[in-house]
């Protein structure tokens, strides 16, 4: 286990080439913290060669997947810590939401695959937590979404709007607002039909096995053309998308990696066929 963040309730790890981010405070259903944002802020605005060093972290230690999940039962997030902002002053607070809001924008901008692990609830800026991710996968029916930022007179603040457009096409913004104006909760049927659910897993052996085996993949794909995909999410048109796609299938297509893998799935085929 190689260790970035090592708080009781807040700990950022990898262990075989996933980046682990865990959420394990049970007093306050994983509220986020005045300290944990402080170590968001941290990690995701200090640079060194231009990246982060939450970025610098996953490519020295050959990171290929990053997993947000809570250890905390029944619960993903219950979102800000309401004691901590109740108690200490607006200055100190400051840098308590872009820092959050940083952390967030970085899950999603990575050039690393990453998916949050849901077995319970995401409240207010929890369910934004859980949006920033290129995946949600469920373990279990019971998870669900609760946008309970009205209650306390203030929007989603940490790019949650955003990504529900984007990951929702059918939710216009007029329906955003208004979900988030009226206090709407997303359960886990309506979760699956907006395709916010990517994918459920009885218990969360089968569920880490799916991310070992999905590591293996990526393990196993050319570095070339990983990075060459990934640098997709930096293009915007969709006609320099295309473009795009063309130029890089053209550039491996029945190169000498393409071909090689194509005599060795015929002598595997041929192999078994004999046995």
């Amino acid at each position: 286990m190689i260790k970035l963040v090592d708080g009781e309730d807040f700990s950022i790890n990898i262990i075989n080439n996933i980046c682990f981010i865990t959420f394990s405070s049970p007093s306050t259903r994983n509220a986020i913290s005045l300290r944990m944002s402080a170590v968001m802020q941290e990690i995701s605005w200090k640079k060194e060669n231009n990246l982060s060093i939450f970025q610098k972290f996953l490519a020295d230690n050959n990171c290929l997947l990053i997993v947000v999940q809570s250890s905390v039962k029944g619960i993903f997030s219950s979102g800000g810590n309401l004691s901590d902002l109740k108690n200490a002053s607006k200055e100190l607070c400051q840098n308590y939401a872009s820092s959050i809001k940083a952390f967030c924008k970085l899950l999603h901008s990575c050039s690393i695959p990453s998916v949050t692990l849901l077995a319970g609830s995401a409240y207010g800026g929890g369910a934004e937590l859980a949006l920033a991710t290129d995946f949600r996968w469920s373990i279990g029916k019971k998870s669900d979404l609760h946008f309970t930022q009205m209650r306390f007179a203030i929007p989603a603040g940490w790019g949650g709007m955003s990504r529900l457009a984007e990951l929702c096409p059918q939710l216009s913004h007029k329906k955003i607002s208004a979900m988030i104006i009226g206090r709407h909760s997303i359960f886990y049927e309506q979760m699956v039909n907006l395709n916010l659910i990517d994918n459920t897993f009885l218990n969360i052996k089968n569920c880490y096995r799916a991310l070992n085996e999905w590591r293996d993949n990526i393990e196993q794909a050319p570095l070339d053309i990983r990075n060459d995909l990934m640098h997709r999410l930096n293009i915007k048109e969709t006609y320099q998308l295309e473009e795009y796609d063309n130029e890089i299938f053209n550039k491996y297509f029945l190169n000498f990696e393409h071909k090689k893998r194509i005599t060795t799935f015929f002598a595997k085929r041929n192999n078994n066929a004999k046995d």
